[in-house]
């Protein structure tokens, strides 16, 4: 098959608070669905159910404000995502086994990848290597020319960082152990695109 249908789990743009939300609800659908058997799971309901309650304590203890709280916080965010995204691979594969290939993966609370290929918004990643370095990358939809891309200390106050026709930038001089939290928007031809929401990241 040629066309198989996609997934969309729309985590990686979320707030850490927004991933947990969203994270309990594809695991209370996937439970209520009875299509996804416990035992053929790559990752199992009770793992699940672990995964976001830890990261669920992370953010409470990151009131305290130390950089080592947060630093575990945003641990425990991506072995959330890594753990939910081999779950995104099953969902597709078991949906693309039926002729109803979209129920299945709207039955686990996943959204349908809609036909053209491009990447949704709620796809731009960040990468601290290390050195104060952060890599931004962004999705391309179709007619985009450029982007904007907007960072800010606080998540409320955004500055313009640049313009640029790359969907890869890289952005040097942070101060590691803050937390940059990054937004975009694209430009086409019929002009400004979107802004997507906020990803935050911990510079290293």
């Amino acid at each position: 098959m040629s066309n198989k249908a996609k997934a969309v789990l729309g985590l990686s743009l979320l707030t850490p608070e927004a991933k947990v939300t969203r994270a309990q609800g594809i695991k209370n659908d996937m439970m209520a669905s009875t299509l996804y058997p416990d035992a053929q799971l790559p990752v199992g309901y009770v793992s699940m159910q672990t995964l976001i309650d830890n990261l669920h304590h992370a953010i409470v203890a990151t009131n305290s404000g130390t950089a080592a709280n947060t630093s575990d916080m945003h641990e425990k965010e991506r072995m959330l995502v890594t753990a939910f995204n081999l779950i995104k691979a099953h969902v597709e594969y078991v949906a693309n086994q039926n002729i109803n290939a979209e129920t299945y993966i709207t039955s686990a609370g996943m959204q349908v990848m809609q036909n053209g290929g491009g990447s949704p918004v709620s796809e731009l990643t960040l990468d601290a290597p290390g050195n104060g370095v952060v890599i931004i990358r962004v999705p391309r939809g179709t007619g985009e020319k450029a982007f904007v891309y907007e960072m800010s200390t606080d998540n409320t106050s955004f500055t313009k960082v640049t313009s640029s026709t790359l969907a890869k930038i890289t952005i040097s001089g942070q101060q590691a152990g803050s937390t940059l939290y990054v937004r975009f928007y694209p430009i086409s031809n019929e002009g400004e695109g979107p802004l997507s929401q906020a990803k935050s990241i911990m510079v290293v």
